[in-house]
């Protein structure tokens, strides 16, 4: 490969400013990249993807980069591709309740552009401000609200994507129902961008709750709190989000639950009133949360499972389970943690079975901590480690359904393996 021609033909391509050899700021696990590209159009993405592939150069679509840690290192030399200059608004007509934006465009911006109109996409994420969109769906980002809402599955309803070769290709479109066949949408989900780079989303939005509040529910022991939580599940009640906390600060106690309402203020009141008095029935003290309280206490869960900002010594994992065995799992991470001796927090969609667990401790420590968990939970997946301890745990658990079936697809999509090689379980 001729570094200098190569570079030569990127500048002419996307602009000399925003091709850079050997940059820093986008190491992953200490690898650094051969050089980043930022391309300004969905035109100039497809042209450098397939300039690239021309060189048999591996790609890492780049984003906020809020959540490169996830999975494993890159297994061969890398560039990196940076979607953050494509962050427009496609097409955006609020009647219509849909919207096309580009994949580099922050969930941040989004949000405040469609509450402009008063509307909303209902997905929450760590770092709102430098998770983009493009990132949230190709590492299938879930957040609290899924339980109200959805995840971004259920709110995608169209894509563009540029494949391996520099060919660009879509699924669906701008309405809601529009899909016949098979949905090739989902592929992309969760893809961890290994089957293409995404380039531009289309979502169905919903109008803004008029009213919204928390019950903050707190306890010194968790079994009350999960009592509280079969109660809800079990009444009529509607929250849009039942988060499990545990040794998390803003809680000011060991163990707490926070439950979300949104909508209209007779409805919300309702929650109010019935979860404060279902948690009186366990023994659980319950505090409403308005405003601002209710604001900087969402923004706080938000953030619990975010990895831009990861000490050394730290690691972060998202447990999935079925739903009825989160509490026990979660019992067993902190059995484990007291035996391994490390320190835990943890924050779960109470009622979905998904989990985001922090634990500090030596590689040693954090490593016993992780096979314990493997027993309890097969399917824990590794969202950032201490680099000494990145290989040695298999990162995307010890149960990987349809393996197969996942690999036989990469072939088809990827067959020289140049989208993120080595960094999903693909």
């Amino acid at each position: 490969m001729n570094n200098a021609l190569l570079r030569a033909d990127l500048e002419s391509l996307v602009g000399e400013q925003y091709v850079r050899e050997h940059p820093t700021g986008y190491y992953i696990y200490g690898q650094q990249p051969l050089l980043s590209v930022a391309p300004g159009s969905l035109e100039e993405m497809a042209q450098t993807v397939a300039r690239l592939a021309a060189e048999h150069v591996a790609i890492v679509p780049w984003g906020g980069g809020t959540q490169q840690r996830w999975g494993r290192p890159p297994s061969r030399p890398f560039a990196v591709l940076l979607t953050g200059r494509l962050n427009r608004i496609l097409d955006y007509t609020p009647d219509d309740l849909t919207i096309s934006v580009e994949a580099g465009m922050t969930l941040g911006a989004l949000s405040a552009a469609l509450a402009a109109n008063g509307q909303m996409l209902p997905l929450d994420a760590p770092l709102p401000d430098r998770a983009t969109i493009g990132g949230l769906l190709a590492t299938a980002m879930d957040g609290p609200r899924r339980l109200g809402y959805g995840s971004a599955r259920d709110l995608l309803i169209g894509i563009r994507v540029v494949e391996a070769t520099g060919r660009i290709s879509k699924a669906g479109g701008m309405v809601v129902k529009n899909v016949s066949g098979f949905d090739m949408m989902k592929l992309y989900l969760g893809s961890f961008g290994t089957l293409a780079i995404i380039a531009s989303a289309n979502f169905k939005l919903i109008p803004q709750p008029r009213s919204a509040a928390s019950i903050l529910c707190r306890a010194a022991t968790p079994e009350p709190l999960w009592k509280l939580v079969n109660a809800i599940a079990s009444s009529q009640l509607t929250p849009v989000a039942v988060e499990y906390l545990e040794g998390i600060d803003l809680a000011d106690t060991p163990f707490a639950l926070a439950v979300r309402s949104e909508g209209l203020a007779a409805a919300v009141e309702r929650h109010v009133r019935d979860v404060t008095t279902f948690a009186a029935q366990v023994g659980v003290q319950a505090e409403p949360l308005r405003d601002e309280a209710h604001i900087r206490l969402w923004e706080a869960i938000n953030d619990i499972p975010q990895t831009a900002s990861v000490a050394a010594d730290e690691l972060v994992v998202r447990v999935t389970c079925l739903p009825a065995a989160l509490s026990s799992v979660l019992a067993a991470a902190r059995t484990a943690a007291q035996h391994a001796t490390v320190s835990l927090q943890a924050v779960a969609r109470a009622t979905n079975g998904v989990a985001y667990l922090r634990v500090r401790g030596s590689v040693s420590q954090l490593h016993e901590w992780h096979t314990a968990v493997l027993q309890a939970a097969p399917q824990t997946m590794v969202l950032a480690a201490p680099t000494s301890l990145v290989d040695e745990v298999p990162a995307f658990g010890t149960q990987i359904a349809n393996l197969e079936v996942m690999q036989r697809i990469k072939q088809e999509f990827d067959p020289e393996n140049l989208l993120n090689p080595g960094r999903f379980v693909v």
